[in-house]
């Protein structure tokens, strides 16, 4: 048993597991979701990922993501995804701002960020992967949310937020889901079955402007304009409608692997502070979520995983010694879920996703 991991699964991917274990070869999907640092205590669990366990797969993989979520797919998209993730590391906890950053610093900090972990090949490697296929989710703006102008932008963010606390698919005419994919007739977004979205392709000449635009969050950085391959206009967080994703996934048989940060689901950023706005339990049968014990969470510093207020909350060298510490307190969970692979004891501890249990 493990007091670091808990592992959560719906109702079909449950039943295989009893029955079959969980094997590279069973995962058909893997999620990356948005928030920010609050990603560094999977970090370690990445790159066992990357380097270990997906790499004995042999079958296609969609990678689907949205902001940070979209970066650490794209690093599983590469030729060596624990050293991309170890660059994408590096790169975000040095980051360091102060009360004269401006959205552009931020912007020029994230491409660089970016750029950084992607190194000269990557978006070439990503392009051109015939197993691991990537998938980043953007959100295209509408109204005043395209606009530079902080007034406009905040207008609409308070507009927004008001209107999804009393309607969800209200919300959704503040933005316009839009989905960069790699393979796009073996999207997961190839039939939303009403959902809303757009699909476009993943491509050499929009790979970064497509990463940029998944993280650009409103006032904090700036919008990524008219993106190479898909419809003009302003490009935003795509966490804001995909926070921790709620979609009726388009996937081929089998699982659908989801490292999460924390115990806690949300179809919006928006949602987080609203209790009564919970998933949809039929899209997560076939998800299989790994995510840290309230009880590991309560070892860290702080006893909280790391979350963008840091950056106003603690001085640098704070922030940054805490960050590293939560990352290597993560290769636990890197470690426990090793264990109950190498051992098939993987049905021992899963239990049933209750999506009410999580909101």
């Amino acid at each position: 048993m493990t007091h670091n991991l808990q592992i959560l699964a719906g109702e079909r991917a449950l039943q295989h597991i009893r029955e079959k274990g969980l094997k590279p070869e069973h995962i058909s999907m893997m999620l990356g979701a948005s928030g920010g640092p609050k990603w560094f205590v999977l970090s370690r669990f990445d790159q066992y990922l990357g380097r270990e366990f997906l790499s004995q797969a042999t079958q296609p993989i969609n990678l689907v993501g949205s902001s940070i979520g979209a970066m650490r797919m794209a690093c599983h998209a590469m030729a060596a995804p624990d050293k991309a993730i170890q660059r994408l590391e590096d790169a975000y906890v040095a980051s360091a701002y102060d009360h004269t950053t401006t959205p552009k610093d931020v912007s020029d900090s994230a491409e660089y960020m970016i750029k950084h972990f992607l190194g000269e090949t990557g978006i070439e490697e990503i392009v051109h992967n015939t197993q691991f296929h990537l998938n980043v989710v953007a959100a295209r703006a509408r109204g005043w949310g395209a606009s530079d102008t902080r007034f406009k932008q905040l207008t609409s963010v308070l507009a927004s937020a008001a209107t999804n606390m009393v309607s969800r698919r209200a919300f959704l005419s503040f933005y316009e889901r839009v989905i960069f994919s790699q393979q796009v007739p073996t999207s997961p977004f190839r039939d939303l079955r009403g959902v809303k979205g757009r699909l476009c392709q993943l491509s050499s000449a929009n790979s970064l402007q497509a990463l940029m635009a998944s993280g650009a969050i409103p006032l904090v950085l700036e919008g990524v304009r008219d993106i190479p391959g898909a419809p003009q206009g302003t490009y935003r967080d795509g966490g804001m409608i995909d926070y921790h994703f709620d979609l009726p996934l388009e996937t081929a048989p089998g699982l659908i692997l989801y490292p999460h940060f924390a115990p806690m689901l949300k179809p919006g950023w928006f949602d987080k502070s609203l209790p009564w706005r919970t998933v949809n339990k039929r899209n997560y049968t076939d998800v299989v979520l790994v995510t840290p014990t309230q009880s590991f969470i309560d070892r860290l510093p702080y006893g909280k995983i790391p979350d963008r207020g840091d950056f106003e909350k603690l001085e640098t060298d704070v922030r940054q010694k805490y960050w590293h510490t939560a990352i290597a307190q993560g290769q636990a969970i890197a470690d426990d879920f090793a264990t109950l692979i190498d051992t098939n004891r993987i049905a021992e501890i899963a239990q049933p996703l209750d999506p009410k249990a999580l909101a």
